[in-house]
């Protein structure tokens, strides 16, 4: 048994070896077919045990992409599936990239205690994310992009300069609000109440460099806030609850808890996360059998 073991084993780390690599470029070139931009990089890469591969379980597997487009997230879960397969760690590196209408400098997410259906994986050489764990992720966020997100996203505000400095927003600018017009200039904190919105709180107003009474702040910041909605303005469907926000040097950068949601649309459309990865698993149950 143990010398059918190390067969086993040298036919995985020669022959399969590189069955792994054809595999992770397929996934990449795959992946980046969903994605818009000319200068667009994807590269996947997985790790796991020659032994434990027989039974359905991945140590971890990385994408990194950069230079890209997508209305909303592009993955999703298909909870319908088997959750035989085991992936212990999902790993995402995404840098410079535009998310609906927010130019994203970089995020990265480690989301562990994965599934995927195995029995797909051996029949057809395919892996589906069937579910999701809870992870950790970061993101962030340069003060240039979020000026040109609020400028598109706020029609009312026609000039503005964001600065971002010491956990605190200036926000300055003219509009042509409902009952007036006027350059106005807000200073406050970023926060979030819910983990999805980013609002402004604790702000200091004024317009045309005189103090703003009470009704013409409400009225301003109805109209600024929430500043980002990560559900309706970037489509993530729950994706990234954030729990802090820090704003420093020009970036904000907000951290909190990651999933791979469920398709929205529903487990027979959209894209699985790992759904178009092509896996020589089917290889090693042959060989296991």
């Amino acid at each position: 048994m143990f010398l059918i073991a190390l067969g086993i084993a040298g036919l995985l780390f020669g022959i399969g070896g590189n069955e792994v690599r054809r595999f992770e470029n397929a996934a990449g070139k795959d992946i980046a077919a969903k994605l818009i931009g000319e200068k667009k990089q994807v590269k996947v890469r997985t790790k796991f045990d020659p032994f434990a591969i027989l039974d359905g379980r991945l140590k971890s597997a990385t994408i990194t992409a950069a230079d890209f487009q997508t209305d909303g997230l592009p993955f999703f879960t298909n909870p319908e599936g088997s959750q035989k397969g085991r992936l212990n760690e999902l790993k995402l590196d995404l840098q410079r990239f535009t998310l609906g209408h927010l130019a994203v400098e970089r995020l990265r997410a480690r989301i562990p205690d994965c599934r995927f259906d195995f029995g797909l994986a051996t029949k057809h050489g395919r892996i589906r994310l069937t579910r999701s764990g809870e992870g950790t992720g970061e993101v962030e966020v340069k003060q240039e992009a979020l000026r040109e997100f609020v400028l598109w996203k706020f029609r009312e505000i026609k000039r503005l300069n964001i600065r971002l400095e010491d956990n605190r927003a200036v926000v300055e600018g003219y509009g042509e609000f409902l009952i007036f017009n006027t350059n106005f200039k807000v200073e406050g904190s970023l926060e979030t109440p819910d983990g999805n919105r980013l609002v402004l709180t604790n702000v200091r107003i004024t317009f045309d460099g005189k103090e703003a009474d009470e009704a013409s702040q409400e009225v301003l910041l109805k109209a600024l806030n929430p500043v980002v909605d990560l559900d309706r303005d970037l489509h993530l469907f729950g994706a990234i609850r954030v729990q802090s926000l820090q704003l420093q040097g020009g970036v904000l950068r907000a951290k909190g808890k990651t999933k791979i949601p469920n398709d929205p649309n529903g487990t027979k459309s959209g894209l699985s996360v790992l759904s178009c990865f092509r896996w020589p698993i089917c290889c090693a149950s042959h060989l296991a059998s």
